[in-house]
């Protein structure tokens, strides 16, 4: 199956007063139709600053260089009329927090009813101002608010995280995307409010065949709802394959250390002293000035001087499962078994 999006050898470089900040070194990803991709990482790996590169959403002072293919359609380098036009019904994105996302002078409606006019031109002719309602209406409805004509009526501030977070999702969904791209989708939500989100998108992804990238730090979601994960670190993957092949048998320190430190929910000795969870050791390495090899290695608990040479290239350690360390592939283990998919 060809993929919706293809990136390939990304690098996105700020500039600062130390020097350039290289927080994208290399990334390379894709995700199929009807597949959902899981970026997962600590803050600052590079998760967020990759997708908003892609989409051409970055200050005009950052460097961006690859390639990023949209159904076969390069983006890096094409112009703001053509990218205009591809956000929405080529790229929909749900941004990370939902009030400052949302422009909080205006309705819902207003906010919906612009999107949907701005791609109206798509279909051959202008559509009018009671249609674009109706399919306002019918946006919120899809995405479970219980009365859409009272959420178009209102204004951020007087919607819950939660139907705020609807909202963002019926703006991304509303020219139906061939990817949508959620980024930390379900932050600041509460765990009931956050399995709705996780079962909205899934009906609507199973129901429109649409490419799914989500971006976020919580494994436990990944463990639900992804197809394949990739890893990231220090601004590249370090990690890769099939969800339930790598939380089996995870290869790479980094990503045998995420896990370690999701507690067990079988163990109640774990669940309850959260001071046995493991810990990584240090902070993440600086973008102004990065490791020469294996980005990780200072924090690693297994590394050798010979980690410190050139940076590890992914390798194959399983079917579709690839790993950028020396490390031998471990025997299948249930790390992280207090997360089950479903």
């Amino acid at each position: 199956m060809s993929a919706a999006l293809r990136v390939r050898d990304l690098h996105v470089t700020f500039p600062t007063a130390r020097g350039p900040a290289r927080v994208v070194r290399g990334l390379d990803l894709e995700v199929a139709p009807g597949e959902t991709l899981a970026v997962v990482g600590e803050s600052g790996s590079g998760k967020s600053v990759s997708m908003l590169a892609v989409l051409g959403l970055l200050p005009g002072s950052a460097s961006v260089t690859g390639s990023a293919e949209l159904d076969g359609r390069e983006l890096l380098g094409a112009g703001e009329k053509e990218l205009r036009a591809l956000r929405g019904p080529g790229v929909g994105m749900v941004f990370q927090d939902p009030m400052t996302s949302l422009n909080p002078v205006l309705t819902v409606r207003r906010q919906l009813v612009e999107g949907l006019r701005a791609h109206a031109g798509r279909d051959g002719a202008r559509r009018g101002r009671d249609a674009l309602l109706a399919r306002a209406r019918d946006l919120l409805d899809e995405v479970g608010l219980p009365d859409p004509d009272r959420a178009l009526r209102s204004f951020p501030h007087q919607l819950s995280g939660g139907q705020r977070q609807r909202v963002m999702i019926a703006v991304a969904l509303a020219h139906d995307p061939a990817v949508l791209v959620a980024d930390e989708a379900t932050t600041a939500l509460d765990v009931t409010v956050q399995a709705q989100i996780l079962r909205l998108v899934r009906r609507l992804q199973d129901e429109h065949g649409t490419a799914v990238v989500w971006i976020t730090h919580d494994l436990g979601v990944v463990a639900g709802i992804a197809d394949r994960v990739a890893v990231m670190y220090s601004g590249r993957v370090v990690e890769t394959g099939p969800t339930g092949e790598v939380y089996a048998s995870p290869t790479h320190p980094y990503t045998r250390g995420l896990l370690g430190s999701l507690p067990d929910i079988d163990d109640p000795a774990t669940g309850a002293d959260r001071a046995d969870l493991a810990a990584m050791p240090g902070l993440p390495p600086d973008p102004v000035d990065p490791p020469a090899g294996c980005a990780f290695a200072p924090r690693c608990p297994v590394a050798d001087p010979a980690c410190a040479g050139a940076p590890q290239e992914l390798r194959e350690v399983g079917p579709g499962h690839a790993a950028a360390t020396r490390c031998p592939v471990p025997a299948a283990a249930a790390v992280g078994a207090g997360v089950s998919r479903g």
